[in-house]
């Protein structure tokens, strides 16, 4: 049997041998790693995907964490006596603000293997996560103290990446 091989971009009939399909090698069709639906679906997550605004993210926490650290310009002086906190806009709209900060955080020391060069950072990464799949509670209080408790994970956990050098310019102060 012969075939038509090309050998620097010339094409020429060589004597090539032909080895038929041996049926004792097993050979597996290829499969894609997901279904149509579940493609669409990452398709669509990626076209809704947004970029943290970290400008919201530190405001956010100037807002939850007043007086405990000032990154901007919020801060006891806008706090009411006797109220939560003002009504950061929407606790729902925080949480998911502080959320995706969270996931970026997570994502970039996970990709650089912060988590196994430093036991402090794996806490902060397994804490970071338990608590983004805290729901609000509704009442007030509860949210706050929700909304806090991310804002300071979220806080140090962008510090102690910037210390190592995992990411760059998030931490102003």
């Amino acid at each position: 049997m012969t075939n038509i091989a090309v050998r620097d971009g010339i094409a020429g009939p060589e004597s090539l041998p032909v080895r038929p399909k041996d049926p004792t090698v097993p050979t597996n069709p290829w499969s894609p790693p997901l279904d149509a639906p579940d493609i669409h679906g990452l398709l669509n997550a990626v076209r809704r995907w947004e970029p943290v605004d970290w400008n919201a993210v530190y405001d956010g926490l100037d807002a939850v964490l007043n007086d405990e650290v000032s990154h901007h310009a919020a801060g006891p002086a806008e706090r009411q006596a006797g109220a939560p906190l003002h009504e950061y806009d929407d606790a729902k709209e925080l949480a998911q603000r502080f959320r995706g900060a969270l996931m970026q955080l997570v994502n970039r020391g996970l990709r650089d293997e912060a988590d196994e060069k430093h036991p402090d950072i794996a806490k902060l990464i397994e804490r970071a996560r338990a608590l983004r799949s805290e729901e609000l509670p509704g009442d007030p209080w509860q949210d706050l103290g929700l909304l806090r408790k991310l804002g300071r994970i979220t806080l140090d956990l962008a510090e102690r990446l910037d210390e190592v050098g995992i990411v760059r310019g998030l931490v102003e102060c």
